[in-house]
């Protein structure tokens, strides 16, 4: 009985020998690989060193996600902190980003067709605010005589209340001769919504009212109240293929225009792509003459700058 005590101190001592082997740090080597995949905000890199510090280390599971974890948030603190501090110092001319897509065609013999598609997209992303402007050009030849000339001119501003709401304000020119417009002055302001927001899908709807004044090809013109409504969709089918489809409907009293523009975009580079498209465009009232329904489809190159 006089040795139970140094016995029992014994048994303790070995059983709590696995527990201090699991308190021991991490070697150096291991944190700096998981600290070096957490500074990238790669989370499928960060998950890959994981696995790979576990295998390596299979006593340390615990510790290993610990770390992981605290330097995930930490990391991507600092890089929210960044992105604010850069766009609250942002001048007028700062932070712009652009697209810019182009399409040409000719087919000649039995059939004498030209094409050419142009169009450019700036946009600027604020802490608050969002500014985006537009310019299109569409025109096509068959047999010497043109058969598509359609340009469009717009800017649109966003201000967001919170993370998926804000308001908008639209001014746009368009001319389509083929669907009877001669000129469309379009103003609009209303409200839009972010239904989706995931890396690769999105997804946006805006509604609000709208004033038009139109100049028709017959001569005629007239000025209406219309209804605004668009949905801006994408999402991404692979790491290098995107689908989007926006669409876009003015609802008036005497006319009503719609379109949708579907597209399929393969990315060759960082900055260039590859894009099909399909537009579909109705106009609800032509001049006498004219079909209501257009469409056009389209082979383009993309780059983004």
């Amino acid at each position: 009985m006089r040795h139970q005590p140094g016995m029992a101190a014994m048994a303790a001592a070995i059983i709590a020998q696995p527990a201090m082997a699991q308190a021991e740090a991490l070697p150096e080597p291991v944190a700096a690989m998981i600290r070096h995949a957490a500074e990238t905000l790669d989370d499928a890199k960060l998950a890959a060193v994981v696995e790979a510090a576990k295998a390596t280390n299979p006593a340390s599971g615990a510790e290993i996600d610990a770390l992981a974890g605290r330097l995930k948030a930490e990391y991507a603190a600092r890089a929210e902190e960044k992105r604010i501090a850069e766009l609250a110092s942002q001048g007028l001319l700062d932070g712009w980003s652009g697209q810019g897509e182009l399409g040409v065609g000719m087919t000649s013999g039995n059939t004498d067709q030209k094409t050419a598609v142009a169009s450019l997209k700036l946009r600027k992303e604020g802490l608050k605010t969002r500014h985006s402007l537009r310019a299109l050009a569409d025109f096509q030849r068959d047999n010497g005589e043109t058969s598509r000339e359609k340009f469009l001119v717009g800017y649109k501003f966003d201000y967001k209340f919170f993370e998926r709401m804000y308001a908008y304000g639209t001014l746009q020119w368009d001319r389509d001769r083929f669907a009877g417009i001669s000129r469309r002055f379009t103003e609009s302001a209303g409200l839009g919504y972010k239904v989706i927001v995931h890396d690769g899908h999105s997804w946006e709807v805006e509604a609000g009212p709208a004033l038009q004044q139109i100049s028709y090809t017959d001569g005629t013109s007239e000025n209406q109240l219309a209804g605004r409504a668009s949905s801006l969709y994408s999402v991404a089918l692979t790491d290098t293929i995107t689908f989007g489809n926006d669409t876009t409907a003015f609802f008036g009293a005497s006319n009503t225009s719609l379109s949708n523009l579907a597209s399929l975009t393969a990315k060759f580079s960082d900055r260039l792509s590859g894009r099909l498209s399909y537009l579909w465009q109705r106009e609800s009232n032509p001049p006498p003459g004219l079909k209501k329904v257009d469409t056009a489809t389209r082979a383009t190159v993309v780059y983004d700058f």
